[in-house]
């Protein structure tokens, strides 16, 4: 008797510290494309996030608590996405999510972790519809309003005033595409042409042979990393002797570049300007260190989703999603590693914006603002 008492007390303990040690940690999910068309986007974020939360475990994660960062890969399609938070959600809700990378799979899950009262940060996702997504959706990145509005009064400043416009066809193309056109329209601009293309797609030559017949001044591409070398090649062998727009930053990744040769050779587009900081500098040394490789683009995004909510648990009286959401209303001006961060009542960010072009295989900067 006194055995079998010993035996169910132990268990009885081992239960109670089993769930002792499982509340004791902060669940973050983290929903990325870390395969397909957007994994060069989705992997610098998830490698900042782990570098982030090894820190803060390392300094006692927040309030004593450890930090454990759950990754679901989405690659990109908002079906997978979805499947991804449900199975989050299942094994027991996450505090927040950070994600996702493309905007397809962030409006497909927004309702979701809107009904669930879970916070979701985008390290990548652009689309202005996110902006009325929900309370719970937030982004450290400038809406696609402001980038198709800056990239607009570039292109139209430089003379341009016909433009054909081709664009990868999910909801951060349409979303690019369509805010591109706006302006450009309201400047006095003409757009002859629209054409989209599927996101599998690895020929586009219908669509550029259409836009080239338009005889226009320019084309406005809107790509992701996998298929812009694509995109830029068989401009290139159609002829396409006019100049290429892209309004995302998928040639900012050398690997695009690379792949494109001199294809790529005269391309502009735009990204955020260039964070600039401390905070910066001390971020990027600290991730090349690790990772023996420079910051790619929505690395700093990553790590600082992580920060953000590590900041605000830690000045908050309770470790709850509704605890980051209202503090990440009242986050003004915090310096991060990917820049000064202010969230408006919407949860998006302003930030400066910059237009490069391809010169000699290399980006240059040619306005930011």
């Amino acid at each position: 008797m006194y055995k079998r008492n010993l035996f169910f007390a132990v268990l009885a303990f081992a239960v109670i510290s089993g769930c002792v040690r499982k509340e004791e940690e902060i669940r973050i999910g983290a929903i990325l494309s870390l395969t397909g068309t957007a994994a060069q986007w989705g992997t610098p974020p998830r490698d900042a996030a782990l570098m982030a939360v090894d820190e803060l475990n390392t300094r006692g994660g927040i309030k004593g608590r450890r930090i454990k960062l759950e990754i679901e890969d989405d690659q990109c399609e908002p079906a997978k996405g979805t499947l991804a938070l449900q199975k989050m959600l299942t094994t027991g809700k996450p505090i927040a999510i950070l994600g996702a990378i493309c905007s397809s799979v962030s409006l497909a899950i927004a309702p979701l972790v809107e009904q669930n009262r879970v916070v979701m940060i985008s390290p990548a996702s652009t689309n202005p519809l996110l902006t009325d997504a929900g309370d719970y959706v937030f982004r450290v990145i400038p809406t696609d309003a402001l980038r198709g509005k800056v990239f607009a009064e570039y292109v139209y400043s430089i003379g341009i005033r016909k433009v054909c416009m081709v664009y990868i066809n999910n909801e951060g193309g349409a979303g690019n595409q369509k805010t591109f056109a706006e302006n450009f329209k309201k400047l006095g601009g003409a757009i002859l042409s629209v054409e989209a293309y599927a996101q599998e797609s690895r020929d586009m030559r219908a669509q550029l042979t259409k836009a080239k017949k338009e005889k226009p001044d320019a084309l406005v591409i809107v790509s992701y990393p996998d298929d812009t070398p694509l995109v830029l090649r068989q401009a290139q062998e159609l002829r396409v002797n006019v100049p290429l727009f892209f309004q995302t930053e998928a040639l900012e990744d050398p690997s695009v570049i690379q792949k494109a040769g001199n294809a790529a050779e005269g391309a502009t587009y735009i990204l955020p300007a260039k964070a600039r900081g401390a905070s910066v500098d001390s971020f990027s040394s600290r991730y090349k260190q690790r990772y023996a490789r420079d910051p790619e683009l929505y690395a700093a995004e990553g790590y600082d989703v992580i920060m953000l909510i590590a900041k605000i648990l830690e000045e908050s009286e309770s470790i709850s999603s509704e605890a980051i959401k209202a503090g990440l209303y009242r986050i003004k001006w915090y310096e991060a590693a990917s820049g000064s961060i202010t969230f408006d009542e919407n949860g998006d960010v302003i930030k400066p914006m910059a237009v490069k072009k391809i010169i000699a295989g290399r980006p240059e900067v040619v306005l930011e603002r």
